[in-house]
Order: C-alpha cells, then sequence, then structure tokens
C-alpha cells in the first residue's frame, strides 16, 4: 500500500470510524513502513504529529514530529521542503502546547529552508504564515502577528478549495481585533468563518470559530451566549476526541463565562467536568 492509499484509508476512517480508529491504523501503518518505505513512513509521522496535537496529547505529537524528522535526517534531507513541513509541523505543536521560545526558534529554520528550497507550494507557504502568526498572537505582538495573517490569507485566496483555511484564517484575525477591542472588526471577520462553517459542520476546524465566537460574547459581556458557544465547543471535542485536555479547557471557559453570567451551579458543574480529565499537555483549542 503506498502513501496515497495510506492516507485515503485514513481519511475514511476519519469520517466513518471516529478519531481512536483512525489514529490507531496510521500509526500502525508509519511503524510498519520504518524499514521498507521510510520516506512514507516519515509522511505518516508527519501526519500523526497533527493528530496527537488536536488529540492534546503533546508527548505523542512531540514525539511523531521527532520521529519523522529523524527519518528525513537519516536520509540526508535536512535541507529539503519536506524536513522543513515536518519542522513546521513541530512548531504548530509547540505553539499549540505553549513552547513559544521553541516554536519560534523552529519557525525561523522553516523560513530559512524555504528561501533555499524550489517549488514550495503556496498552501505551505500560508501555512507558516499562519502558524507563525498565531505564536506572535500569543506573545501579545498583535501587529506583526495580524501583517502574518494577511500575508497567509493573501496566499489562501489563490488556491482551489481552500475555504477550510481562509475560513480558520478569518477566525484568527478575528482574535486580533479583540486584542485590539475593535469588537466590530472582530465580528466582520468571525462572520466570514461560520458562513463557511455553517455549511462544513464535520470539518474539524469548525472548533476555532465556536471558540472566537464564546470570546468575542464574553468581551461585549453577553456572558450566558459565550457559555454556550464554549459548552457547543466542549461537546464537539468530547465528540471528535473524547474528554481531552482542549475539551477541559473548553469547559473551564464555559464555567468562567457562567460564573459571569450568574449561574454558579452550571458553572460548577462544567469546573467538574473539566477536573474529571487526566492532566496532560494542554493546547488553545478552547478558550
Amino acid at each position: 500500500m503506498n502513501v496515497e492509499e495510506i492516507f485515503e484509508r485514513y481519511e475514511k476512517l476519519l469520517k466513518e470510524s471516529g478519531v481512536k480508529e483512525a489514529g490507531i491504523y496510521l500509526e500502525s501503518r508509519a511503524r510498519e513502513a520504518e524499514k521498507e518505505a521510510p520516506l512514507a513512513a516519515a509522511s505518516c509521522w508527519n501526519e500523526l504529529t497533527g493528530y496527537w496535537r488536536a488529540c492534546g496529547d503533546k508527548e505523542k505529537s512531540y514525539a511523531s514530529a521527532e520521529r519523522a524528522l529523524a527519518i528525513l535526517g537519516a536520509k540526508r534531507l535536512a535541507e529539503s521542503r519536506h524536513y522543513a513541513v515536518a519542522l513546521l509541523n513541530f512548531a504548530t505543536a509547540k505553539t499549540a502546547f505553549g513552547d513559544t521560545d521553541g516554536a519560534l526558534e523552529l519557525y525561523e529554520k522553516v523560513e530559512e529552508l524555504f528561501k533555499k528550497a524550489e517549488g514550495v507550494p503556496d498552501y505551505q507557504r500560508a501555512a507558516l504564515c499562519n502558524s507563525k502568526a498565531q505564536l506572535l498572537l500569543k506573545r501579545g505582538e498583535t501587529a506583526e502577528a495580524e501583517r502574518y495573517f494577511e500575508e497567509s490569507l493573501a496566499l489562501l485566496e489563490g488556491i482551489e478549495d481552500a475555504g477550510s483555511e481562509i475560513a480558520t484564517c478569518s477566525a484568527n484575525m478575528a482574535y486580533c481585533a479583540m486584542a485590539r477591542r475593535e469588537l466590530a472588526e472582530a465580528e466582520r471577520r468571525l462572520a466570514r468563518a461560520e458562513n463557511y462553517f455553517k455549511d462544513a459542520q464535520d470539518d474539524p476546524h469548525a472548533n476555532v470559530a465556536l471558540s472566537c465566537r464564546g470570546q468575542l460574547e464574553f468581551l461585549r459581556g453577553n456572558c450566558a451566549a459565550a457559555a454556550a458557544s464554549f459548552e457547543k465547543l466542549a461537546a464537539d471535542i468530547e465528540r471528535r476526541y473524547g474528554r481531552n485536555a482542549n475539551y477541559a479547557l473548553a469547559q473551564r471557559s464555559a464555567a468562567k463565562a457562567f460564573e459571569a453570567a450568574g449561574d454558579a451551579a452550571k458553572a460548577a458543574d462544567c469546573r467538574a467536568l473539566a477536573e474529571s480529565v487526566p492532566e496532560r499537555g494542554e493546547n488553545d483549542a478552547g478558550a
């Protein structure tokens, strides 16, 4: 089975059997391919970096990235575009799990490799811009983050079938507007994302719009509406990935919003649900 067939099967399992079964399948194929098809194995481990990041498992996400990079390095591909993409995924995982210094170092390496490499497609350049922008936003460098988001959006708008990525970028730009307290601009950006995701409910990136809506309503003082968005976010994470660290984060956000809305009982319920999740590396898929 070649790598294209592996990923076709993986995508089918995600839709039909759920996240857990798809992950088990992809990890088994990655291990099986290491001896006979190491580059296919590297592709699988690279995909698993993002898979485990989305599942909220820092240790497995980092281990997958390190395995992909080790395989590519052993094949003398450490200066290649493929190595840069694996670094990009590792940096994105580090960003999600709060290691902003480590992520920034990797993003700078990716930028250097992309400058040297030929034939880097626009969607990968857009991914770099988007991921680095998220890191800068976390560090409070809003203006610089917005510049990278704008660059990402400009690249994405020239790519066919990039609706999900454009919507995600629009939601991220809404966060920039919220950081400046420009709530009308945040609403405009978020509305574009929500307009896409309303017809793409199965898209896992829809979570970013739910989280963003919760944040925006909270800033507006609409705490009950914010709590409802965070509860919906938690339910969606649970449906896709189970009760993981991101689920706990969403429930804590819901608890904060319910408390601000004056509903102490619901706030306590949400906190209890959050505390029921074993602690693990946590990312920002929630609020």
